[in-house]
């Protein structure tokens, strides 16, 4: 796995020549389980080669009730050559396996091979750098520390895997048909979209191209989901890995963090002129300097007198302190947490018994064994302990697990008896479910926020996810849209780069492109580097400090439309950043999947955000239908495209015919939420035939009582009557108060928004 751009190759392998038979050489039978909803379980066995020790990895694979009768769409089987066949009800070919090449095995190292066509695309696998559309690529599954693990001259041009995060998800696109392939295994995966380089037809003799995917080591085990929308395949796809659950409202806020923000009087100063320049903030970030010697769950007494009053005096302003946590425990026999952890035994083991040891930010350091269920509850307390003093969630960085120079393949689980590799990928996932019990062990009651830089197939149940340590440039940023739109296909809900960039110097016009581009994505938080200089949106120039706290105004007016996307992303697993073939059809005249500079928020909104450092015109794609533009404030026919010039004081934005957002009235000068009291932006033209409906859900923000039923729900409608909009309100729950609008019709007002 250290071999970051090598890749296991099927020539190497033996291949099992009768699926079906239990009688084969290598004494391997496929097994294939077919679930509820088109969802199939290929697994193969052999304990002589693979440990059977169980990981959970939390996929809810649910089997179909023969007695029931149950059918899908979709048939899968294995044919008399040896081959996987994947068809719909119709009995059309979705995909094959490569004949007398399904599955293949070379030592512990196992893979699927299947024939690409000519009409296939790919999209998904998680968190990589370019291109958006996957086609050609060879990728690894495998967590890094990229600052540590790739050139910086790599990481600052984008050309480099893997990266931090680690889900092998590969949705194949068939025109518009979508087919996904998980591989469910927390070893060291790979996929390969490169038939050309990897010369597959020298080896297998077809006449079809083909790619493979497959892991190091581990129990072989792939699931195979049917769409055929993207949307059904998306939602299909979340009621296997779970969807990312409701989030407090003051997490959909702005954030604020440095590396650097250690202390008490780094928060007065944020809060003071956050304040001072009536920018609405939530989210207070502290980096690793407020820690004793980097010493996790403590406070540096130099930074913070009495922790607990100091973050309450914060807290009584209306923000959230968020703390950096990371995994690496200080070894030192003088340090409490370091002692309690050894004597329950909770840290990972070396190949010798002993502890195993990194060196990261406290020097010398051990680490956690979250594969054992004594390490997560013992986390946990310590978790509980610390959020006594007011922190409001956390932000778990280093989790790759980040060992420093030391080799990580060292570090044993569940007491020595599991190696590395078997759940490298799930360390960080473990990491943020045990975090999670931590908060709700003081607050069960209270919904939690936590951040992390790594994570595996499901970590959305657990934390959100932002996209770690990018650079200040317009590759960065231009890398962030398609980034990120993999990473929601592939269950991320919440996440989003630094805003600005984390490493380099940012300078004011990059800030407004970083700002004006993200201000809708799902997290947002302004991030720099220690060594960088501070670029929060009042130490450039007026005009920096105008179009950024415009645009962080915006996103509070736009809160409850985005706080419900999150609502409906728990119910369905509708991704809150979508790629526009997420929600229109791919043609050829108009090539959705290949646009990876747009993007919808939600189904309403169509964001086309420039991203280009020298460009001052852009080519916008409108798709089918009927667009108002909040710029120009006037309707855009689709299936087109268009050019727009750039303006700092506005972003090409689109929202949707048929739509209804819901807004917070006025101008937000602060953090103060009221989601009972809104305006409702209606764009319902003259040409649209139906009524347009909305269902808006309102709750208290941060408990848990929406799941006993505590909400407010209104179905709004709306239609265009000879000109003129009319709106109908029903209220179907009233549980957390009435709700009271007024009406913005775009067709009356013009540039709503701007």
């Amino acid at each position: 796995m250290y071999l970051l751009n090598k890749y296991p190759h099927p020539a190497n392998c033996e291949f099992v020549t009768d699926p079906g038979a239990c009688e084969d050489v290598r004494t391997i039978r496929l097994s294939i389980d077919a679930g509820k909803g088109d969802v199939y379980r290929i697994t193969a066995a052999n304990p002589a080669i693979w440990q059977t020790e169980s990981i959970d990895t939390e996929i809810a694979f649910e089997p179909r009730d023969p007695s029931r009768r149950e059918t899908g769409n979709t048939n899968l089987e294995l044919n008399s050559a040896g081959q996987i066949q994947f068809s719909d009800g119709q009995g059309k070919l979705l995909l094959e396996s490569v004949p007398f090449f399904t599955f293949g095995v070379s030592g512990t190292c196992w893979l699927f091979t299947f024939r690409m066509t000519a009409d296939m695309q790919f999209f998904g696998l998680g968190e990589k750098q370019r291109p958006f559309e996957r086609s050609g690529g060879s990728y690894k599954f495998w967590n890094v520390d990229v600052w540590a693990d790739h050139s910086t001259k790599s990481v600052r041009e984008n050309k480099y895997d893997p990266d931090y995060i680690s889900i092998p998800y590969v949705i194949v696109k068939r025109n518009n048909t979508y087919i996904g392939m998980l591989l469910d295994s927390p070893c060291c995966s790979f996929v390969s979209l490169n038939d050309r380089r990897m010369k597959m037809n020298q080896l297998t003799g077809d006449k079809q191209p083909s790619f493979f995917l497959g892991a190091e080591n581990g129990p072989p085990s792939l699931f195979i989901v049917y769409g055929p929308s993207l949307r059904k395949l998306t939602r299909t796809f979340h009621r296997l890995v779970g969807t990312g659950s409701r989030p407090p409202l003051w997490a959909l806020g702005n954030h604020q963090c440095k590396w650097g923000y250690a202390a008490f009087s780094d928060l007065t100063y944020l809060a003071d002129n956050f304040e001072k320049h009536r920018i609405p903030v939530d989210g207070l970030w502290l980096d690793i300097g407020y820690m004793d010697g980097y010493r996790i769950f403590t406070y540096d007494k130099k930074h913070f007198a009495d922790p607990v009053k100091d973050i309450a005096k914060i807290r009584q302003r209306g923000y959230h302190v968020v703390p950096i946590i990371d995994p690496g425990v200080k070894r030192d026999d003088n340090y409490a947490v370091y002692q309690n952890g050894k004597a329950r035994d909770v840290f990972c083991k070396n190949p010798q018994g002993g502890e195993f040891t990194g060196i990261v930010w406290p020097g010398l350091s051990v680490y956690p064994d979250f594969l054992l269920d004594e390490c997560r509850r013992w986390w946990a307390d310590q978790v509980a302990r610390f959020a006594e003093t007011g922190i409001s969630g956390a932000w778990l960085d280093m989790n790759d697990p980040a060992c420093g120079c030391v080799d990580c393949t060292s570090m044993l689980f569940r007491n020595g008896a599991l190696s590395h590799d078997a759940c490298h990928n799930l360390y960080a996932v473990l990491m943020a479910k045990a975090t999670k019990a931590g908060f709700l062990k003081l607050q069960p009651g209270k919904r939690t926020f936590l951040i992390s830089r790594s994570g595996f197939t499901g970590s959305q149940k657990y934390a959100g996810n932002w996209l770690g340590d990018n650079f200040s440039n317009y590759f960065h940023l231009r890398m962030t849209i398609g980034k990120s739109l993999n990473l929601s296909l592939s269950g991320i809900s919440m996440i989003g780069p630094d805003i600005g960039g984390f490493g380099g110097e940012c300078n004011a016009q990059l800030l407004i492109d970083w700002v004006k581009a993200c201000f809708l994505f799902p997290f947002f938080r302004n991030h720099a580097d220690l060594s960088s200089s501070n670029q929060e949106p009042w130490v450039f120039t007026k005009r920096t400090l105008h179009i950024t706290r415009k645009f962080i105004r915006l996103r509070y007016k736009l809160l409850p439309y985005l706080y419900n996307l999150y609502i409906h992303h728990e119910c369905t697993g509708d991704p809150i950043l979508r790629p526009l073939f997420y929600e229109f059809t791919d043609t050829r005249a108009l090539a959705l999947a290949h646009i990876d500079d747009q993007f919808m928020v939600g189904p309403a909104i169509m964001q086309a955000p420039f991203v280009d450092e020298q460009a001052q015109r852009r080519k916008v794609v409108l798709p089918k239908g009927w667009w108002f533009d909040l710029v120009g404030g006037k309707w855009l026919e689709g299936g087109r495209n268009i050019t727009v010039k750039k303006h700092d004081a506005s972003t090409p934005l689109y929202v949707r015919d048929g739509s209804i957002i819901p807004l917070q009235k006025g101008v937000r000068r602060d953090n103060r939420n009221d989601l009972n009291d809104i305006e409702l932006l209606v764009a319902v033209s003259p040409r649209f035939r139906k009524k347009a409906h909305y269902t808006y859900v309102v709750d208290d923000g941060e408990s848990f009582e929406y799941r006993s039923g505590v909400g407010t729900e209104y179905d709004f409608t709306a239609r265009n009557v000879r000109g003129e909009v009319r709106v109908d309100a029903v209220a179907r729950k009233k549980k957390y108060g009435a709700v009271t609008y007024s009406i913005i019709d775009v067709n009356c007002s013009g540039a709503a928004l701007f």
